[in-house]
């Protein structure tokens, strides 16, 4: 058997090599200043990626203003939540729940997306949701996705008082849901009413394997007879 022909290392194949790649390169650069064709070499290459800015740079910034579905917000509302609850307590927070439109009639499911906190010598319940309207309604929606997702902006919102998730989920007759009627203030109005300091939120985290929490109510939030006892 007849070996393939290899290639040599010597120092006369290398810069023959060489002198082939720079005569190639001319060529191409004679080709260019005559018209018919383009030198694309890496220099200019690099050039433009240098010059290159990312789409997702330039995507506007999300809608809601200081409301609006994003790190900073989520996380400065956290923290006046754990400021408020420090001083007031309990007595400062609501759990909040969004009626599943999906459901109806005893069987109607109510998620829960979180708690909210406020400082209840100067802001009301209507008040408190209102002013957080916008990052309450995009979270639910991002957590609950296929049963909320599609009536962004029709949500109803239900509260119970603070920490109350274990007798909600037994059925305590006592712990009713009641329905939060958001403020007709426009937003910059309420803006001006109620001041960040006043309002917290902890909002709800599902995982991927997570099922969230429900709980099954009449439309108006009341217990159903069929699950008392």
């Amino acid at each position: 058997m007849i070996d393939p022909p290899r290639r040599s290392n010597s120092p006369s194949t290398l810069l023959h090599d060489t002198n082939d790649r720079h005569s190639q390169r001319t060529d191409f650069r004679e080709e260019e200043e005559n018209g018919e064709e383009k030198d694309f070499d890496d220099d200019d290459d690099e050039v433009e990626l240098i010059n290159y800015s990312s789409p997702m740079r330039k995507r506007p910034p999300p809608k809601g203003g200081d409301m609006a579905c994003a790190s900073p917000n989520i996380l400065r509302q956290l923290r006046q939540y754990q400021n408020i609850r420090k001083v007031g307590g309990t007595e400062c927070v609501n759990d909040v729940y969004v009626r599943d439109p999906n459901t109806k009639g005893k069987e109607t499911r109510f998620w829960f997306v979180g708690k909210m906190a406020r400082c209840t010598g100067t802001v009301s319940t209507e008040e408190a949701l209102t002013r957080q309207i916008n990052l309450l309604q995009e979270h639910a929606c991002r957590i609950r996705p296929v049963e909320l997702g599609r009536s962004f902006g029709r949500l109803e919102f239900f509260v119970a008082p603070g920490d109350t998730e274990l007798l909600t989920s037994q059925n305590d007759p006592g712990i009713g849901l009641k329905k939060v009627v958001v403020a007709s203030d426009d937003g910059e109005a309420m803006e001006e009413k109620v001041s960040l300091l006043e309002v917290g939120l902890n909002l709800e985290i599902v995982t991927n394997r997570g099922v969230g929490f429900y709980v099954i109510r009449t439309e108006d939030g009341v217990v159903p007879p069929h699950l008392l006892g």
